[in-house]
């Protein structure tokens, strides 16, 4: 009755602990790192086949890895992803408990419990560490609790041997969790050291044999699925990763609320003007944030780009219309992501594919889709013939952008031949236009600037291009009624008058305050590195 009753107050204390904890880590994840937990799930692919089954059993960790592939896919909804981590979290939390609750008192256990729940919770925020990591964990304690119900000597000894194979065959580095236990627990047994003895040898001798069956290195085979020992949340990459989650989602203004929110960077810039040029304001707002130069409007695709970088660069060119481009990008995405799959360049694949008309390799795309928890609606109405009647629109409209001739570029970088080609097939595509100028000035290529300003520029200038047109102007002396020829709007011709007495006195903090978000202050001041 006794024993019952501490078994009740346990339970009380274990509860209410680790309900405190959920929730804390249910809020955390759902409010203060909600992009970690999309961008995740885009990184995923999972499909609902026999042969992905199969497939994860020709790698380590296979168990886990499937677990955590499972639940990550998830993460596709901000409120159910955070509630997953939580429970999940939760899980590993009350599994300490009642490992350590075996040697330890109610207190210790249940601080030892919260420890690691803290500490799991915290190397989940480091978007490399995978999901199945925590499982493996999970899997290694349950295996050790049934193992320690094996109360004879002979029966604990072949049990924890053959239960570290099995732990590590199934659930990776979780088996030194599960050996660290078993020995502990051959300890207080006190006639059980010739587990010990059994276990150390064959915990160290696995690892080292999976590294060749599987082809990994050893430091690799000894701690997979784990990638790193701790991890502290990053709240910059974070917001890097909302705004590239925003950008595909087409939240346009909260990508304008998350850019003001840290130091800027070249991927900020990238989503700024992107966000600002599907709202066509891209020339109106380009001197109002920090401007790298050209890697302010397309990441460079090159032998250092990454999988986040490669998708910010597709994420543009489809946006421009230029399918190539896009579809270059986003193939170097998938070779680049975790795991070579993901769930979001897929879909894009599909997309510029059927917009190329090449319904083939879109089907291609579509099927795995269509294998999936939550894209198979997604793939059903974009099937080539059964497209529904809003995706038809949509696929007249992006094909009404794409370029009527193909030539041969010298690279992935040589944008502005990209951009002609676009504006050539449709003088209409706005968007073009404006990252073919704003680039020509962003390089401070004046030349250039003028050379497409009128060959695909109408009506009057706005105040960027008209600023730019004032350098042009002064620089060759232009008259008067040269200027009035321009449209240029007279308030404007006044400010660069302004400007130009204030340079003259020599006056630079107010020439900054009045004129640092003015073309000519950036033509005159900003610096390439």
């Amino acid at each position: 009755m006794k024993r019952q009753r501490i078994m009740q107050h346990d339970t009380r204390y274990l509860f209410l602990s680790m309900t405190i904890s959920g929730v804390a880590c249910f809020l955390f994840f759902r409010f203060a790192y909600p992009y970690h937990l999309l961008h995740r799930e885009q990184m995923l692919l999972f499909t609902y086949t026999v042969d992905q089954f199969i497939d994860y059993f020709n790698h380590p960790a296979p168990l886990s890895c499937l677990g955590g592939d499972f639940l990550t896919q998830f993460f596709h909804n901000i409120n159910m992803g955070a509630a997953v981590v939580a429970l999940t979290m939760a899980a590993l939390g009350t599994l300490t408990y009642f490992t350590c609750r075996k040697w330890t008192n109610r207190w210790i256990a249940i601080g030892i419990s919260i420890v690691v729940f803290i500490w799991e919770s915290l190397r989940f925020c480091q978007i490399q560490y995978p999901f199945s990591a925590t499982l493996s964990l999970i899997g290694a304690l349950s295996l050790f609790l049934l193992t320690d119900k094996l109360k004879g000597k002979w029966d604990f000894f072949i049990g924890s041997i053959c239960g570290t194979m099995l732990c590590y065959s199934l659930f990776g580095y979780g088996m030194f969790a599960f050996t660290l236990f078993t020995i502990l627990s051959a300890l207080k047994r006190k006639q059980n050291y010739v587990v010990i003895y059994g276990m150390i040898p064959v915990a160290l001798a696995l690892p080292p044999l999976a590294a060749r069956k599987y082809l990994v290195i050893p430091s690799q085979a000894y701690s997979f699925p784990a990638t790193l020992w701790y991890g502290t949340p990053d709240f910059e990459n974070e917001r890097i990763l909302g705004l590239n989650t925003e950008d595909y989602f087409e939240n346009w203004d909260k990508i304008n609320e998350l850019v003001h929110d840290g130091v800027p960077g070249n991927a900020i810039s990238v989503c700024y003007n992107l966000a600002n040029a599907m709202q066509n304001k891209l020339p109106e707002k380009l001197m109002d944030y920090y401007q790298p130069a050209g890697l302010g409007l397309f990441m460079p695709v090159n032998e250092k780009s990454t999988y986040l970088s490669t998708q910010l660069s597709g994420e543009v060119w489809f946006r421009l219309g230029d399918m190539t481009m896009a579809e270059h990008a986003s193939l170097l995405s998938m070779i680049f992501s975790p795991q070579n799959k993901s769930v979001r360049m897929v879909q894009r694949l599909a997309e510029i594919n059927l917009i190329n008309g090449d319904n083939e390799a879109a089907r291609k795309y579509l099927r795995i889709l269509s294998n999936t928890l939550f894209y198979k609606e997604w793939a059903k109405k974009r099937t080539p013939g059964k497209e529904s009647p809003e995706v038809k629109e949509w696929l007249k409209y992006k094909r009404s952008y794409l370029p009527q001739k193909d030539t041969l570029r010298l690279s992935s970088t040589d944008v502005v031949k990209s951009l002609h080609l676009l504006m050539e097939a449709n003088p209409a595509n706005q968007m073009a236009r404006d990252y073919l100028l704003c680039f020509d000035l962003l390089m401070k290529d004046l030349s250039a600037f003028l050379k497409d300003y009128k060959r695909y520029h109408t009506g009057a200038p706005n105040r960027l291009y008209a600023e730019a047109l004032l350098i042009h102007l002064y620089q060759k002396r232009a008259t008067g009624s040269e200027i009035k020829s321009t449209g240029i709007n007279p308030v404007i011709v006044q400010d660069f008058n302004e400007y130009n007495r204030l340079h003259t006195q020599g006056n630079s903090s107010a020439l900054e305050s009045r004129f640092g978000r003015t073309y000519w202050y950036y033509y005159q001041f900003a610096q390439f590195q």
